[in-house]
């Protein structure tokens, strides 16, 4: 199977032939964060650089056709939508040339797939040719998959048994599983309350969730366990210093600084791993993620800026000690002690010393009390460190 070139980019078939009967209502055109969930789908291939899109109608193939005016995509009609998916599958498959260097299959009710994962899977392909790559979240295969375009003949040659997963299923010895960090890739919408999760889940999308964090972790950079548990204690620390400023009138993003502190470390096995990890998550589509994350180890301020989500995460990294609580008279002594003969050094830790220092005084006068008092009355201080 040849491997994809920048030049033959995938194709891609949006399956929206069906009638949405457990939904009650049709599934393509309902509002998703002011998109239809339709528009949402092709806007994910645009934005992941697939040009070729292909939407397979069927239901309400008309009122499908004029949403789609103005998205430079093609219809691909299917008579037979009412027989099941696999009908859409063939009918879009059916149109492709011979040539076709491979194509996703896209359901159009799971519309939070990100374009990350897109590019993941095309990667995959790219570097090793295989006959199906899956994205893979928590060891769950999901969609879209992508396929190599010399399957095509024989899916069109299938007796539709089981549909295009039961055919795919014979090639899972040699199949790739890519590990993504995107929940989305298992979140369909068959019914109200599906809808209403995606709504929930959509309003916070911007930043990694908690079993994202894991995920990306654990899975797709395999770092090691005290690295993450390290980052963990870091997101509770973290966390409960921004609880305290907005107990006091603050306005800080508890959620983006728990999402940042959790994967801080991202990078950490690269050179300038902040800078590093701040590029991953950036690509990934987290800016405000990836801003927190540049400036972990080192970081600006001035005299009179106010406490902000990154000032918030550099200060708890510098309170742990792998999983340890430590003072930051123990963390900055530890470190003089150690390279204090080393003149360059020394200074970037004292320069690191009283950016901490700064930003602590700042929390402390916020909240009133001191930061060993806001964490032990937060839970976080363990209790013998107490």
């Amino acid at each position: 199977m040849a491997a994809m070139t920048r030049q033959r980019r995938p194709s891609a078939i949006i399956l929206a032939a069906g009638r949405s009967r457990r939904m009650r209502r049709f599934k393509p055109l309902l509002t998703l964060g002011g998109q239809t969930v339709l528009e949402r789908v092709i806007s994910l291939y645009r934005s992941a650089g697939v040009a070729d899109i292909r939407v397979v109608t069927g239901f309400r193939s008309q009122s499908i056709r004029s949403t789609m005016t103005g998205f430079p995509v093609a219809e691909v009609h299917n008579a037979a939508h009412d027989t099941g998916m696999f009908a859409s599958v063939l009918a879009g498959i059916d149109t492709f040339d011979s040539d076709v260097p491979s194509f996703f299959v896209h359901p159009v009710d799971i519309p939070l797939v990100r374009p990350h994962t897109l590019t993941m899977l095309m990667g995959a392909l790219d570097r090793r040719p295989a006959p199906v790559a899956y994205p893979v979240f928590d060891d769950i295969r999901g969609h879209p998959p992508l396929i190599d375009g010399a399957l095509k003949d024989t899916i069109l040659s299938h007796g539709g048994g089981g549909g295009l997963s039961a055919l795919l299923r014979r090639f899972n010895a040699t199949a790739l599983d890519v590990q993504v960090a995107d929940e989305g890739v298992l979140l369909d919408m068959d019914t109200p309350d599906d809808f209403q999760r995606l709504e929930t889940r959509l309003a916070t999308s911007d930043m990694l969730t908690e079993d994202e964090c894991r995920v990306l972790m654990e899975k797709v950079r395999k770092l090691p366990g005290p690295l993450i548990h390290h980052c963990h204690r870091v997101a509770d620390v973290a966390a409960a210093l921004a609880r305290a400023v907005n107990d006091r009138g603050g306005v800080l993003d508890v959620h983006l600084v728990q999402s940042a502190a959790r994967v801080h470390d991202v990078a950490r096995v690269e050179k300038n791993h902040a800078a590093a990890g701040a590029r991953l998550l950036k690509g990934m589509g987290f800016p405000a993620m990836a801003a927190v994350v540049a400036s972990h180890m080192d970081i600006r301020l001035s005299p009179d800026s106010p406490v902000d989500e990154a000032q918030i995460v550099y200060l708890a990294d510098k309170l742990v000690d792998g999983t340890t609580l430590v003072s930051l008279k123990q963390r900055f002594d530890a470190k003089l002690k150690k390279h204090g003969h080393e003149p360059k050094i020394s200074e970037i830790i004292d320069q690191r010393r009283r950016a901490a220092l700064s930003i602590q005084d700042k929390v402390e006068h916020l909240s009133d009390q001191t930061i060993r008092q806001l964490l032990n009355q937060a839970g976080v201080i363990d209790r013998r460190q107490a």
